[in-house]
């Protein structure tokens, strides 16, 4: 899952204008321009709440445990509180030396507004997913207009060698967050997170298996038909003025909702798949093993995709466009996975979520 996210972001790193996605009629050649279609339709703002969608489940999981285990709602309380002032931490420090547009930051600030919510009964969290419904279109509406007009400007990573440069990242980092809670829509995500891991929908594949397949088949039918105007307009099919493009863009952000259900739920099968297997293959383990140390597997994709491609690091970037770097990610995706076995096979915990876990319970 991992990979879909480092596919979607890499192509930032480009140093080309016209790299494509989000509606942006590409340049560079056939492989470059089916690269943007299929990001636009499948990756963009798709991997994203996929992952958000599961942090929201895992926050579940926890205190589920810490329940089970005879902690006081007050000690499980404090330790989401913990959790969540680490994550900003650790996010601050990746998005200031790495990536801006990370997401554990985002993930933390998530975890101190909604963390209560993991405390009521489940009409709460219901009635909360339904209040979020109008905010996150009308944000993601307002955000998206405002990103594709005239006035507004694209995304662009900082660079490492002037004082301006570190300025810009620091200024990114504290800002950033905000945007990914409030304009993206991460908080209904990571609530209906919670909804599904109050329903238990991972944790017994095959008593939800048909459940499953509704969703995989809804969900992303859903995610395609939204993200498709903008796919078109990035191919040019359809032309529109800049204010279109932005009701193209929020259409996207709202379907993907749909779209990390219904991603999640395909996973979910497959998993299942694989769990009915007699013998389990090294990919499995490896995917596994990832899994388990997805902390530490997500900081080094994004840190090799950025030493890979970042014109002041090796800099390839220059040299290629959308196909070259999502082809970077999934090296180096490969590469981190690789890690992970390793790892396992040596009976070893990633180093990043171990720090976070003797951080989170001392």
């Amino acid at each position: 899952m991992l990979l879909l996210i480092a596919m979607a972001y890499a192509p930032m790193y480009l140093s080309q204008p016209d790299v494509g996605g989000y509606g942006v009629i590409p340049g560079g050649g056939l492989a470059d321009q089916i690269a943007s279609f299929a990001a636009a339709l499948l990756l963009e703002n798709r991997a994203f709440p996929m992952f958000a969608i599961l942090f929201g489940y895992g926050m579940v999981m926890l205190v589920n445990r810490q329940q089970a285990a005879g902690t006081a709602e007050k000690d499980a309380r404090g330790l989401l509180r913990r959790r969540a002032l680490w994550l900003i931490v650790f996010g601050m420090v990746h998005a200031t030396l790495v990536f801006p547009g990370e997401i554990l930051t985002a993930y933390g600030l998530g975890t101190l507004i909604l963390g209560w919510l993991l405390f009521r009964a489940d009409s709460t969290i219901k009635r909360a997913v339904a209040l979020l419904v109008p905010f996150s279109i009308v944000m993601a509406v307002l955000g998206s207009v405002l990103m594709t007009s005239d006035e507004g400007s694209g995304f662009v990573i900082p660079g490492y060698m002037t004082m301006e440069d570190w300025i810009v990242r620091l200024v990114g980092a504290l800002i950033g967050p905000l945007f990914s809670s409030f304009v993206f829509p991460l908080l209904i995500l990571v609530t209906i997170g919670m909804w599904l891991g109050r329903i238990g929908l991972l944790d017994d594949l095959s008593l939800h298996r048909r459940t499953l397949r509704w969703l995989t088949v809804v969900g992303i039918a859903i995610s395609v038909l939204g993200a498709l105007p903008l796919a078109l307009a990035g191919t040019g099919v359809l032309s529109s003025t800049s204010f279109a493009l932005g009701l193209m863009l929020a259409l996207q952000i709202i379907t993907g909702i749909a779209g990390g259900v219904g991603y999640i739920a395909a996973f979910g099968l497959i998993g299942l798949h694989l769990e009915q297997r007699r013998r389990t293959g090294i990919l499995t383990r490896a995917l596994v093993a990832a899994g388990r140390r997805s902390l530490t597997i997500y900081l080094m994709v994004s840190a090799g995709v950025a030493i890979v491609l970042h014109p002041d690091l090796l800099g390839l970037g220059e040299y290629m466009h959308r196909a070259g770097a999502m082809g970077v990610a999934v090296v180096v995706w490969t590469a981190s996975v690789a890690f992970a076995l390793w790892l396992d096979t040596t009976g070893k915990r990633g180093p990043a979520d171990a720090l976070l876990r003797r951080l989170v319970y001392r």
